[in-house]
């Protein structure tokens, strides 16, 4: 399809789904593995050439698959809780140089629209967090028995709802509070609709609010947050115009300089974006799932 710009009409906030030529690039590495037979894959990009051959920030992005984990079984859903929990804690060892532990702070901060069900994974999580830099503050004998770090979590919410940037709203607080880390946690766009509710994505590093569906917001980092950032993500929606474009590129369908009504189409289509028609089941459970591990990473003890 050289005569068409893919990445016009693919959008996507996963990593493992960044298109490079030939698979591999300067500055990009990718390994796999698996643990408890769940597939994980990690892509390390670095800065400069890495960064250029990706379109990803610098970091390290594990990604987890998992098809529909909420109809799993205890056994095997306890295993995928306690991998995301070690591949977090990873993350905020290697974004903050430390783990969590008693003397250590985080904020959760969920973003995302709550009032829309496929963008809600974000606030849905800081809700089911357990927080606790109250309880530290007032009961610092409950606290320490309850062997855990200090815990703080907030939903900031939208722009277009608030009239405040997530980034302010994140780094007002952080300069207040002081967390050790932040961690975000966000619903991304996908390439493929086999990501849907199949995937978790951890990275060590920041994240642009709504990069992946073309509204790109400004960006969470320690840069622009003033502390070490983490983000967590589950992918939760298509853009339309990807799935018309891969489906004509699966058919074997060219699009040529004349395929004016084609090509139409696809630029219409980056309006509209695709969810699951189960998206309330998917939003709830993967953020029973991610608020599950971020409670067993937050038990020190």
């Amino acid at each position: 399809m050289k005569n068409c710009s893919a990445g016009s009409y693919r959008r996507s906030d996963l990593a493992v789904e960044a298109e490079i030529e030939g698979g591999e690039a300067r500055g990009v590495s990718i390994g796999t593995y698996e643990r408890d037979s769940i597939p994980v894959t990690v892509m390390s990009v670095s800065k400069g050439d890495g960064e250029h051959a990706s379109g990803m920030a610098a970091g390290t992005y594990v990604t987890v698959t998992a098809r529909r984990p909420w109809t799993w079984d205890d056994e095997r859903r306890d295993a995928l809780v306690t991998l995301l929990s070690d591949l977090i804690s990873d993350a905020v060892l290697s974004a903050s140089g430390t783990r969590p532990c008693p003397d250590f702070s985080v904020l959760v901060c969920g973003l995302g629209n709550r009032a829309m069900t496929a963008d809600a994974v974000g606030p849905k999580v800081a809700d089911r967090v357990t927080v606790t830099s109250s309880l530290a503050a007032e009961r610092p004998d409950i606290y320490s028995a309850l062997g855990c770090c200090r815990v703080s979590a907030i939903a900031p919410g939208v722009a277009a709802a608030t009239g405040i940037e997530a980034a302010d709203a994140v780094r007002g607080i952080a300069e207040m509070i002081k967390p050790s880390a932040v961690i975000l946690v966000d619903a991304l766009a996908a390439r493929s609709c086999s990501r849907l509710a199949s995937t978790v994505q951890i990275a060590d590093t920041g994240i642009s609010p709504g990069s992946g569906i073309g509204n790109r917001r400004r960006e969470l980092t320690e840069a622009t947050v003033g502390v070490p950032v983490v983000s967590v993500g589950v992918p939760t929606i298509v853009d339309s115009s990807t799935l018309v474009y891969d489906a004509l590129e699966a058919g074997g369908v060219t699009l040529g300089p004349d395929e004016s009504d084609l090509r139409r189409v696809l630029d219409e289509g980056q309006s509209f974006f695709v969810a699951p028609k189960e998206s309330d089941v998917v939003t709830e459970e993967m953020a029973r799932l991610i608020g599950d591990a971020l409670d067993r990473l937050f038990r020190t003890e």
